[in-house]
């Protein structure tokens, strides 16, 4: 298994070294082979085509801030981790009543000065008490929902903001 294992490997390196030779035969079939036949021409193969990809970019993804310089560096704490945990995306929730667990996960801790904000289909449902991660909202009914949290400053501005979790509550019917 490893002789072949090297072969493999090694076999690129052979062909790109050997010419290759095409030759038609008494019948009309074309052939090709690396040793020369009587009547055969060299056949000029180009290299093949490669592809090599761009180096990453270093980006911000919405569960985290810019990283800033100089004095904005000191206004402005990232946020190296910022997610809803419950409930998970793409998640069927049956028979909830209604009341819809919440928890987030935030690294570092909330700065002071910042809430987090809770938002169901667009509309603030709940701001967190300082230091919570964890909320019940009420009247979430049948239907899929998306719920995005977003930490603000004390003027109200995004500092960060979760990505989107769509979820759908699901409800048995009485009639089954």
């Amino acid at each position: 298994m490893r002789n072949i294992l090297i072969l493999i490997l090694l076999f690129p390196a052979f062909a790109n070294a050997a010419e290759v030779y095409r030759w038609t035969d008494s019948d009309g079939e074309v052939h090709y082979s690396d040793r020369p036949n009587e009547g055969a021409e060299v056949v000029t193969i180009e290299e093949a085509q490669t592809y090599s990809a761009p180096a990453p970019t270093t980006t911000t993804s919405s569960t985290s801030s810019t990283r800033k310089t100089g004095a904005d560096a000191k206004k402005a704490p990232a946020y190296s981790l910022f997610e809803i945990v419950t409930p998970q995306r793409e998640e069927v929730l049956w028979n909830i009543g209604g009341e819809l667990n919440v928890a987030i996960r935030l690294t570092p801790r909330l700065q002071s000065g910042h809430t987090v904000s809770v938002f169901l289909d667009g509309e603030l449902v709940r701001k967190l008490p300082r230091g919570s991660t964890r909320a019940q909202l009420s009247d979430v009914f049948r239907g899929t929902h998306t719920l995005i949290a977003e930490v603000q400053d004390s003027a109200g501005a995004a500092v960060a903001k979760t990505d989107p979790v769509q979820f759908t509550v699901q409800q048995t019917s009485i009639q089954n």
